[in-house]
């Protein structure tokens, strides 16, 4: 049980001398109100828990993969390996099938390698978040293992609710942690693009454009077909436009814009915004 669950029980016990008539709602009141704390409190903990449950099982996911991947390796190093052995006077044509193998092997130990780079990203992700942990307050008597049945659908639900929640309360640090976990975790799910969008408003927000402009310039070449992609290339051109010497570039996104989404509703901010610069860019001659 943590420090503030005995504080709080301390407290209402103090509260309960007797007081004046009048006082007594205002006590009431103060009652409510750390019940209302503790609720929030046993909320935050399931949160936490769902998403170190989400880290782990895909790290084991990752895990698995990796190993698959290995064993492809080692049978295809084995027929290398045997096919040597037969080839006591090498064709033309069996030379070719060796360098043809020999491709494919070397291709599957890079995506090997990259399988592996991936995982260890994810295990240092999932240490983050342990070492995050060790700050929050244990569930409350009760609750223990509640959340470990979510499926992975409800577990990504919850990274990207709790960033876009963050996000609109202003807390910009923290929900960018939480759609970048998102990305990482969930890349190919629905509400990818939204999640990239929004990390990108993030750095716009903060006034980081260079990595504003870049970021939304990942949702239309990683999701262009989604719904983001016109609003986040539209936004691309916004971020140009506040660095200084960049409003050619500006210019190029919004038309694109123009170009590639002429029925959107970013179309007609991007037209305005062309017409802006290109009026306010001085003359040739001048």
């Amino acid at each position: 049980m943590s420090i503030r669950m005995l504080a709080v029980p301390g407290l209402c016990a103090a509260l309960l001398i007797p007081l004046a008539h009048g006082q007594r709602k205002e006590l009431v009141q103060l009652q409510r109100d750390m019940a209302l704390i503790q609720d929030t409190l046993r909320q935050n903990d399931l949160k936490n828990t769902e998403r170190l449950v989400a880290l782990e099982a895909l790290v084991k996911q990752s895990v698995e993969k990796q190993d698959k991947l290995s064993a492809g390796q080692a049978v295809i190093e084995r027929r290398l390996a045997a096919l040597d052995d037969a080839l006591s006077e090498p064709q033309r044509s069996t030379a070719a099938k060796v360098g043809a193998l020999t491709e494919q092997f070397s291709t599957l130990r890079a995506t090997v390698e990259e399988m592996g780079a991936s995982v260890e990203r994810l295990q240092a992700d999932v240490r983050d978040i342990k070492t995050h942990l060790t700050t929050v307050p244990l569930p409350l008597e009760g609750e223990e293992g509640e959340g470990a049945e979510a499926s992975a659908v409800q577990a990504s639900e919850a990274i990207f609710e709790g960033g876009m929640s963050d996000y609109l309360r202003g807390n910009i640090t923290a929900a960018r942690g939480q759609f970048q976990d998102y990305l990482t975790l969930h890349g190919s799910h629905s509400k990818a693009p939204d999640a990239q969008y929004y990390l990108a408003e993030t750095f716009y927000s903060a006034a980081e454009y260079e990595e504003a402009a870049r970021q939304f310039d990942k949702v239309y070449k990683r999701y262009p077909l989604s719904k983001a992609a016109p609003d986040s290339l539209f936004k691309k051109g916004q971020s140009l436009a506040n660095l200084r010497g960049r409003a050619d570039e500006a210019i190029k996104a919004y038309q694109s814009v123009l170009e590639r989404f002429p029925d959107s509703n970013a179309s007609r901010l991007a037209r305005a915004e062309l017409n802006r610069l290109q009026n306010s860019k001085p003359s040739p001659g001048l």
